[in-house]
């Protein structure tokens, strides 16, 4: 027979402030599980509404799924009971995040993208295989709360509550993760802090109850198994690596064929900059081609959309013709990085950087008046793609500030696929026209290719067809996917 119901009046404020803390905790948890895991697909998928949406509808789902259960099932049990499994779900969710999700998020999005499916269905089979079971066990906390405090028999009193403290939580969760726990300890090490969290709130359920020895020692338990899949998971190779709030930044040295080393920026999965450790000269060939077009050029104002490792702009401050670059990048992180381990040297004075969202940036320009003689979008990386920066309205807009405008894609190089055709098709209707040269022929399928709205040497006019990406319709991030998947 359970235990009978203490009179709310008498529940110890000491419980009501624990009950609070931890459906803050759990609030708190799950904010930053869903930007975690948005954060953990941008490599392989790109940033966009698509991948934002399914994210947001699946951990919907799973905490209505929580909610209904952990109502039914507290209203059942006596309040010990209850704060054991509430307890469990915690620790077990920590688990299932700590050790599964977190660390193989990218690999099943892989996965199901090489079996053929589509963006929204990978993303969504993914986030359901991987999170729904962790999000339903902690969601269940806020109705098992509400059921313990609701002791004065005012159901609607307790579970406001509940759902205010989880509420507030959530709003924590949803800007001190990105805000400053990204930037400050990066995201692997930002995934050990919300799984603490967790553990910790299981702890605090139990502690002064039966079972609470039990409890914490089924937590230290989940927090050995997590490290232990953390360290398995982690990154081993390379001089640097950070997980900023926009990217995954690796710096590598990889020794080539003819015997000579090359120091590699790796971004989002991709081969951003590259540099030779013996000269320190550019190595990949579309900083060498973009150089040559700004040796032919001769401009006195450059502007460089996608910093990378700021190969392009150390190479252009060496001109005596030019006085001045801007260098736009959103994330803060990648001067100090390409100073201190890519190039491994301070840039020319002659560099300004702009820690700013592209679009922002250009309009920006615009209203201050400035003109370049020529600009490099060179934004484009590893194996997603920022669907904003290929419309026409964004093309349209540097037309505004650029005389000679180059863009640095990688797409197929036949030319076939909707994303080439489209891409091109947007950059010809904010140009005018637009001519395609291949900077490494022959070498793959995925080819750079430099995109101008003036004749390179060995560069063709483009003329064929393609449905240009606007800013109200935009399937940029999937026709990415098709061809790289």
């Amino acid at each position: 027979m359970s235990a009978p119901s203490i009179p709310s009046t008498f529940l110890p404020r000491a419980e009501i402030a624990k009950a609070w803390l931890v459906a803050f905790a759990e609030g708190f948890s799950t904010l930053a599980v869903e930007v975690i895991a948005i954060r953990l697909a941008v490599p392989v998928v790109g940033s966009s509404i698509v991948l934002t949406g399914v994210m947001l509808g699946v951990v919907l789902f799973a905490l209505s799924a929580g909610y209904w259960r952990g109502g039914a099932l507290s209203a059942t049990w006596d309040a010990p009971r209850t704060r054991t499994i509430l307890a469990r779900n915690l620790l077990l969710a920590a688990v299932l995040y700590g050790a599964i999700a977190f660390p193989l998020e990218a690999l099943a999005l892989e996965k199901f993208l090489e079996l053929g499916l589509s963006l929204p269905w990978a993303i969504g089979a993914a986030a359901i295989l991987l999170l729904l079971a962790p999000i339903y066990l902690a969601s269940q906390t806020v109705p098992m709360l509400a059921e313990l405090t609701n002791v004065d028999g005012h159901a609607g009193r307790a579970s406001g509550k509940v759902l205010f403290f989880s509420t507030i939580g959530s709003v924590a969760g949803g800007i001190v993760t990105p805000v400053w726990l990204f930037p400050t300890i990066g995201v692997t090490r930002t995934t050990f802090v919300v799984c603490g969290i967790l553990v910790a709130a299981a702890a605090l359920m139990v502690a002064g109850h039966a079972r609470s020895l039990r409890t914490s020692a089924t937590g230290a338990a989940a927090v050995i198994a997590i490290a232990g899949a953390s360290l398995v998971a982690a990154p081993r190779a390379g001089l640097f690596y950070f997980d900023s709030p926009y990217q995954t930044i690796r710096v590598v040295e990889e020794k080539l064929k003819d015997g000579r080393t090359e120091r590699v920026l790796m971004m989002g999965g991709g081969r951003a900059s590259g540099i030779y450790t013996d000269t320190l000269e550019t190595s990949f060939n579309y900083a060498k081609a973009t150089d040559a077009a700004m040796a032919e050029l001769r401009p006195s104002e450059i502007l460089v959309i996608g910093a990378a490792g700021f190969s392009v702009p150390r190479d252009a401050a060496l001109n005596a013709f030019v006085e001045r670059i801007d260098a736009v990048d959103v994330d803060p992180a990648v001067r100090a990085i390409a100073e201190r381990h890519f190039l491994r040297s301070p840039l020319s004075t002659k560099i300004r950087f702009l820690p700013l969202s592209a679009r922002y940036a250009v309009r920006r320009l615009h209203k201050e008046k400035r003109h370049y003689g020529f600009t490099l979008i060179d934004a484009y990386f590893g194996q997603g793609i920022p669907e904003e920066l290929v419309t026409v309205e964004f093309f349209r807009d540097v037309q505004r500030i650029s005389a000679h405008v180059a863009a640095n894609v990688i797409m197929d190089d036949d030319i076939e696929t909707a994303f080439a055709r489209n891409l091109l098709a947007s950059f010809e209707e904010a140009f005018g026209a637009v001519w395609v040269k291949d900077v490494k022929p022959d070498d793959s399928y995925f080819a750079n290719m430099l995109v101008t709205n003036w004749p390179l040497p060995d560069s063709k006019l483009w003329t064929g067809r393609g449905v240009p990406y606007r800013d109200d319709r935009n399937s940029a991030d999937q026709d990415h996917i098709a061809l790289v998947w």
